[in-house]
């Protein structure tokens, strides 16, 4: 390969570096999301100006006050958190700088300290510019005016002077600023680089040598409307545009949460449903105003007949989960203010918009809203799976929920053994540590719970069992409040008979003949307690009961957990007992439910549920939170619109949440930013760029758009065909602007370095998705099923489907997604990033996925009936180039070839002497194993590519080499 390079038009080298003092906007993002709330509700009522308290000389309120630090030195050091004092302290690695101090409170979560240090290694992206708490300028009459908030205006198309180039309204606006610049476009591209560009365009795919072959044919003026029209119909287009919208709602397969999920899973079993929802959305062409509607209240609308429709909810629950309720809530506010409107509104949950006309007020409002809906535990069926694999899937979760069932038993028997057998020891552990224990009682807790090896999960939760169980430690309340001889009587029919009468000989001296009698109690009852137990578990039948249990020792056997019959423990039942329980047994002892998620997830006889909201029984206000601190309560804010949005006169949200009425709101056309959010990014697919080059964020801080008049021009245009995308992408496609070619002109890239007046097409580089879905083409692989569970696309063995498929972990995204600059999904993101590093040429070099595509290629059937090495060439050449070779290429590939089959004896003979050797080593290591030798193949894995796999041929290494190259990486 190393003597075809001259081929490879530039091979990915190495990714920009991003200055620190430029921080970008998802490191922006995770400062207000993450940090500022840890700050204002954590430090600042000791270290800010508006708390009038700097103490040790430290101010935390604003970038410059952080850097600096106070008497001990920077408090911050970018890039460095070993260096910051700030991580020292609240590390607590430091006895003499702990903050929070251990006397005003405690250390703060280890998920806070994780993102403190997190956000000091990016850098310390810090937005806080200027003094602190100044004058906020976002409320003012200049941010009100800002051109986004203005209702849209359809302006009057442009005079321009070539009147003959424009072919659609867009031509004239684009052409008109070209003009005045003294320019001309660029020459239209030839038709196999214009319907390259179209088919990735609108369905993510290279076109076949096929559809080349009949669209050069076609000679007619309409030849390219007909191209866009099959494309438009095509079922992959939604599969296309449905995954840019899936970058906006921030989709995943999973919470993000692995490590505080308990007895559950991180993983969302049906969060498949919402993405077929948005594939099949795009496909139907539905509406964008229905669309928004029905992401934020499909269960209210009375028209909604399709159930599938019902997982357009997705957009509110596929989002992280890693935080509190209040986190939450912020993602879905920030999710639905950036991928509806275009507006930063998150930033608003701490403080008045610095920038924009958001004050908290309008924050809270919406707070209200999405604090007064609830995620059923039970989610509605949308669509049934067929009854042969439905079967088997019901047998399989059946033996997994048994599972769960008998470790639940086994939980609660060992831990209320322990319990009973060392019950008066527990009781004093509790009683040492109780409200208003002194410090000295405290220490001997300690020394309690050290001797005697108590089991700190049931130390935890004894004192509820206590605090919620009258009928057995009402005796106990009674000793300490001196109310003994009224409780402990044989007239208080309310307190357990065997309690009752193993406390009969008179109130004890001390607590701890209290605790001693209490055990006694306890281990009389011990191996009647396993027996009820085991009653309980046996107890299958909704109409079974317990029988032959004497009275009083269901309560005794149910501390310090609570039993329930194995009738009432389905799983959403078993899940919410355990939710009472102490971490530890929640966390471990071998539950099933990852299971159950997995096999919902992958299992093809699981039915398709949704993951909808309901509104909850009495939808009710939020107060603001004073500085994002949610125990400091400000003024209550009625559910309500922005009021930017709403002529400064917001009307308060009567039915339910207001989730209705928020949807109408947004999807309404005097709403004069919707509409021009999604053309900008319409137009950001189609040209590589925006309008506005921040499609998330339309606000005072973004740039203005390059072509105002004709982004309200697209945004009438969109309205007025009834919200259809389709004609809007038809109506662009047609335009003389985008059939550009990418012919560049040094005098012109003078003038218009960024090619923001579009007199030329600009030349894009495939995202992930692309360049996967290209590479299955490629090797005539592709499965075109559209919609289903989510498969397994990084990892061997491979799965065939499209990308848009592909499992997204939200919390580990996979390295080479990462790689391939795929969307974060901890937040939206409608524009990804774009950079050439390294690991994408070592892929393409090494995957074994790249070099079965080089293999497949030369397999596939035009290839191998070719009637010469020509007419080979040129074959290889339209499957992975979708054009014809040049006449300096061809004669290039052919002299490549001919080298390479010199070559060959050598590289057989190294590709043999590699088997050779890592077979042998394989099998000796399999043999110490005591494994099966079978020539050690079945014991390796990706020994390169030579054990399961043959050496490259000289053809198939030169369609190798093409897969490396720029143009196959690139659209033009």
């Amino acid at each position: 390969m190393r003597k075809f390079l001259p081929l490879l038009t530039g091979l990915t080298l190495a990714a920009p570096l991003l200055h620190a003092e430029d921080p970008t906007a998802e490191q922006l993002d995770f400062f207000e999301k993450k940090i500022r709330p840890i700050l204002t509700e954590s430090c600042y009522k000791c270290h800010s100006v508006e708390a009038g308290k700097s103490k040790g000389g430290l101010t935390l309120d604003s970038r410059e006050a952080t850097q600096k630090g106070g008497e001990g030195g920077p408090a911050v050091t970018p890039g460095d958190p070993s260096k910051s004092l700030l991580i020292t302290a609240i590390q607590y690695t430091d006895k003499d700088l702990q903050m929070p101090p251990k006397k005003d409170g405690k250390k703060l979560p280890d998920e806070q300290i994780a993102d403190l240090v997190a956000w000091v290694k990016m850098g310390a992206p810090d937005p806080r510019v200027g003094k602190a708490h100044k004058k906020l300028t976002g409320l003012s009459a200049e941010a009100r005016a800002h051109w986004a908030y203005q209702p849209v205006k359809k302006p009057a198309i442009p005079a321009v002077k070539n009147r003959a180039w424009c072919a659609t309204p867009v031509d004239a606006f684009i052409l008109q600023k070209i003009e005045a610049q003294g320019m001309v476009p660029s020459p239209p591209a030839d038709k196999e680089t214009l319907l390259r560009r179209a088919t990735y365009d609108l369905i993510g795919l290279p076109p076949t040598p096929k559809e080349i072959e009949a669209f050069l044919l076609d000679q007619s003026p309409g030849a390219f409307a007909k191209v866009v029209d099959r494309l438009l119909a095509s079922p992959h287009y939604g599969e296309r545009w449905g995954r840019f919208w899936l970058d906006s709602a921030r989709y995943a397969d999973t919470s993000g949460d692995r490590a505080n999920n308990m007895a559950g899973d991180y993983r969302f079993p049906y969060a498949w449903t919402y993405r077929d929802y948005v594939i099949r959305s795009f496909n139907e062409d539905k509406p964008y105003d229905r669309f928004v509607m029905e992401q934020l209240a499909a269960d209210k609308l009375p028209d909604l007949k399709d159930p599938r429709d019902l997982a357009a909810l997705g957009f509110i629950t596929v989002g992280d989960r890693t935080g509190n309720t209040n986190d939450v809530i912020n993602d879905r506010i920030d999710t639905v203010s950036k991928g509806f409107l275009g507006m930063t509104v998150a930033c608003a949950r701490c403080h008045d918009h610095k920038f924009d006309p958001i004050p908290t007020k309008d924050y809270y409002a919406l707070h209200g809203i999405f604090n007064s809906i609830e995620e059923p535990k039970e989610k509605p069926v949308i669509s049934y799976a067929k009854s042969d694999v439905a079967i088997e899937f019901q047998t399989k979760m059946a033996k997994l929920e048994d599972t769960n069932r008998d470790i639940y038993y086994r939980v609660v028997d060992e831990k209320n053994a322990e319990f009973r057998q060392k019950a008066s020891a527990y009781l004093r552990a509790w009683y040492l540590t109780r409200r208003g224990a002194t410090e000295a009682e405290q220490l001997e807790a300690t020394k309690v719970q050290t001797e005697e090896k108590l089991d700190r999960d049931i130390t935890q939760a004894i004192g509820g069992a206590i605090g919620r169980n009258d009928e057995l430690f009402a005796p106990i309340h009674a000793f300490q409040d001196g109310k003994w001889d009224q409780v402990v009587t044989p007239a208080n029919k309310k307190l357990n008979a065997i309690v009752a009468a193993g406390l009969t000989g008179g109130k004890p001296s001390s607590f701890d003949g209290l605790a001693d009698a209490y055990e006694r109690i306890f281990m009389s009852v011990d191996s009647k307690a396993h027996g009820f137990v085991k009653l309980n578990s046996a107890v299958k039948g909704m109409n079974d009961t317990l029988t032959g249990v004497e009275p009083g020792i269901n309560a005794l056997a149910s501390v310090p957990l609570h039993i329930s019959p194995a009738n009432y423990l389905s799983t959403d039942n078993l899940r919410r007992e355990i939710d009472g329980w102490p971490q530890g047994p929640r966390n471990g002892s071998g539950w099933v439910f990852a299971q159950m998620n997995e096999l919902k997830l992958t299992n093809g006889g699981s039915d398709a549920r949704a993951m909808v909201v309901n509104d909850v029984r009495t939808p009710t206000d939020t107060a603001v939170f004073i500085r994002g601190q949610a125990g400091v309560r400000g003024d209550i804010v009625p559910r309500r619109f922005l009021e930017v949005l709403s002529g400064g006169n917001p009307k308060p949200f009567k039915i339910g949440s207001g989730r209705l009425e928020l949807a109408q709101a947004i999807a309404s056309k005097s709403n004069p930013l919707t509409a021009r959010v999604i053309v900008n990014r319409v137009w950001l697919h189609h040209f590589g760029e925006g309008f506005v080059r921040t499609p998330d964020d339309l606000g005072t801080m973004s740039e203005a758009p390059s072509h105002p008049e004709l982004i309200d021009y697209l945004s009438s245009y969109l309205m007025d065909q009834g919200w259809s995308l389709k004609k809007l992408h038809k109506l662009i496609m047609l335009s003389k602007v985008y059939q550009n070619s990418s012919h560049t002109i040094k005098a012109y890239e003078q003038l218009d370095p960024d090619n923001r007046l579009l007199w030329r097409a600009n030349v894009r580089r495939l995202d992930f998705e692309a360049m996967r879905d290209s590479l299955l083409v490629f090797s005539g692989k592709l499965d075109s099923e559209v919609g289903g569970q989510p498969v397994n696309i990084t990892d061997e063995p491979y799965s065939n489907r499209r990308t848009v498929y592909g499992y997204i972990d939200r919390g580990n995204l996979p390295e080479l997604m990462a790689h391939f600059d795929f969307s974060n999904p901890e937040a939206p993101n409608s524009k990804r990033a774009t950079t050439i590093v390294p690991q994408q040429a070592l892929f393409l070099m090494n995957s074994p996925l790249a070099i079965d595509v080089a293999r497949s290629v030369l397999a596939r059937p035009e290839v191998q009936n070719s009637r010469d090495n020509l007419n080979r060439v040129f074959n290889i050449y339209r499957i992975l180039f979708q054009r014809s070779p040049s006449p300096s290429e061809i004669d290039l590939a052919l002299q490549f070839v001919g080298t390479e089959v010199k070559d060959q004896p050598q590289v057989l003979a190294s590709a043999k002497e590699m088997v050779e050797k890592a077979s042998k080593k394989v099998a000796e290591r399999a043999k110490r194993a005591g494994m099966a030798n079978n020539d050690g193949r079945s014991a390796i894995r990706n020994q390169g590519d030579f054990i399961e796999r043959r050496p490259l041929t000289p053809w198939e290494t030169m369609a190798h080499a093409l897969l490396l190259s720029n143009e196959a990486a690139y659209v033009n």
